[in-house]
């Protein structure tokens, strides 16, 4: 497991849709990369996702992100203990995430960027 940045696939460009994730690079579904995010990061994210007609909805009793995109199909995604840090696997196997190479911007991590 490593920290990087990702994207959903053609919003690489926007600054603000990169995300700091630690991930598995051989952990991949459909080719698309299965990120997970410490909860400020999904913070950030939450404020740019209107921009698409969704958004991510935090229930702190069940501690779980759930976006509103489709509201027949929900997602909702709960945080998990990954090698001793509590993160958010937000479009884990089911959004394109694609790994940003050289991205820079606003991470809110402050783990070094390759964490094994």
């Amino acid at each position: 497991m490593q920290w990087t940045n990702v994207a959903i696939s053609d919003l690489e460009s926007r600054p603000e849709c990169v995300h700091r994730a630690y991930i598995d690079p051989e952990d991949t579904w459909n080719g698309w990369a299965c990120p997970y995010f410490e909860k400020p990061e999904v913070e950030r994210m939450a404020a740019w996702l209107h921009d698409f007609d969704d958004s991510l909805v935090f229930d702190e009793t069940t501690d779980t992100f759930t976006t509103t995109y489709d509201p027949d199909a929900p997602e909702s995604f709960a945080g998990i203990d990954i090698d001793g840090m509590y993160l958010y696997p937000i479009g884990n196997g089911s959004w394109t995430w694609t790994i940003v190479e050289g991205a820079t911007g606003s991470l809110t991590s402050n783990h070094p960027s390759n964490d094994s």
